[in-house]
């Protein structure tokens, strides 16, 4: 097996030399390369496969900001460490839930650093990090309170991010502007930054935290996603025939009939869980906590209005953890309240944690007890009905 390398960027020379001198006491098994500035980086990322870049922020010629939009544009695959002084528990805590971008205080502790690099790998390897993203991007730019502009380009979509001291003003694009241009840039995939270490506007327009405008970029682009599926897809569409012109046209009775079908058969396999000890309700739900069947013991299912919210907020703080740690994505959490047991069950076909893919199943499913006599029964019972209802949300 071929072994893994990884680039450390930083202009601490001594400081280079002790972690290439000391390699044996420190790092895995895996190859060291270093550079004393980004642009050093970027040659050797054109002339090396680098698995992974542990890389400082302030640093002459090409300092640590550019190096990332440079990895952004141009090696989307290689995750990131962020070397920096100026950090907080807290924003290590934001950065890292954002994937891509792990986090790492100076003084640099040689275990604390060996520990990253080998998390970093492992989860780069198994397919759990992605490269660097325009939301993680934004996140270290917010931790280290950095001036800058951005220009951001998705495709022929264009537009700018305005940042003065780590707090997003203003956001343009083609024909909008302010917090409805952040929104729809953040919401790009693909991206490519990049990044000049001066802000020429003066007047604060955007009000939202960066935090509070990505996850709502996130939110919208779900939304978005899900209604061009249900758009584009059409389940009950007969085949296209030029010589019958009635061919390819949704036909509504067959529709209804088809999605009674749908309901009597969800209906049918939630009811199983009726009969549990203590059951109170039951609601499946979209990843972005949207529900799609619920029931209820008394019959009144409004008390299950936020109920998908906490499914959503509960499984993927689990999954990220289970994710940072190495384990796999989480699948279920069961959280003990003073009158009740809920058991937050995931079901995701796809390979994307925050949202549903086309062809892939994605729900998560909310049964609430009012006792624990039942638990055991119900884990059981919940994980076998949710795999059983996956070809009735299958998009």
């Amino acid at each position: 097996m071929q072994s893994m390398t990884v680039l450390i960027v930083d202009d601490e020379k001594a400081f280079l030399t002790i972690l290439s001198e000391e390699k044996s006491a420190w790092a895995g098994d895996y190859d060291i390369l270093t550079a004393g500035n980004g642009q050093i980086a970027t040659e050797i990322l054109q002339s090396k496969a680098v698995d992974l870049v542990v890389t400082d922020l302030k640093m002459p010629v090409m300092d640590g900001f550019e190096l990332l939009a440079y990895l952004n544009n141009m090696h989307p695959d290689i995750p990131a460490i962020v070397m920096t002084a100026f950090g907080t528990s807290d924003i290590e805590s934001k950065i890292e839930n954002l994937g891509a971008i792990q986090y790492l205080e100076k003084p640099i502790d040689m275990h604390t650093l060996a520990e990253k690099v080998d998390k970093g790998l492992k989860m780069a390897k198994k397919g759990y990090i992605h490269g660097i993203t325009l939301p993680s991007f934004l996140q270290v730019l917010e931790a280290e309170r950095k001036t800058c502009t951005l220009s951001v380009q998705a495709g022929k979509h264009c537009g700018k991010l305005f940042i003065i001291k780590g707090v997003l003003v203003q956001a343009k694009t083609e024909n909008i502007q302010g917090e409805e241009a952040a929104l729809k840039i953040l919401a790009w995939d693909d991206t490519e930054i990049e990044i000049k270490n001066v802000c020429n506007v003066k007047t604060t327009v955007i009000k939202s935290s960066m935090t509070q405008l990505i996850m709502e970029a996130f939110r919208m682009r779900d939304e978005e996603e899900q209604q061009r599926s249900e758009e584009e897809v059409d389940f009950f569409a007969l085949p296209t025939d030029d010589n019958n012109p009635e061919a390819g046209q949704s036909h509504p009775s067959k529709i209804n009939s088809q999605q009674e079908e749908t309901t009597m058969a969800v209906k049918e396999k939630l009811q199983e869980l009726t009969s549990l000890d203590g059951f109170v309700g039951v609601g499946l739900f979209t990843p972005t906590g949207e529900s799609l069947a619920l029931m209820a013991a008394s019959g009144d299912t409004t008390q299950f209005k936020d109920v998908g919210v906490l499914a959503n907020n509960v499984l993927l703080n689990a999954q990220k953890a289970s994710l940072d740690m190495g384990t796999g994505r989480g699948q279920l959490v069961h959280v003990e309240a003073e009158n009740a047991h809920f058991l937050v069950r995931c079901l995701n076909e796809g390979s994307d944690p925050l949202k549903s893919q086309p062809g892939k199943t994605h729900i998560h499913m909310v049964l609430i007890l009012k006792d624990d006599s039942s638990i055991g029964m119900a884990k059981l019972k919940v994980a076998k009905i949710i795999a059983d209802l996956a070809d009735e949300f299958r998009i």
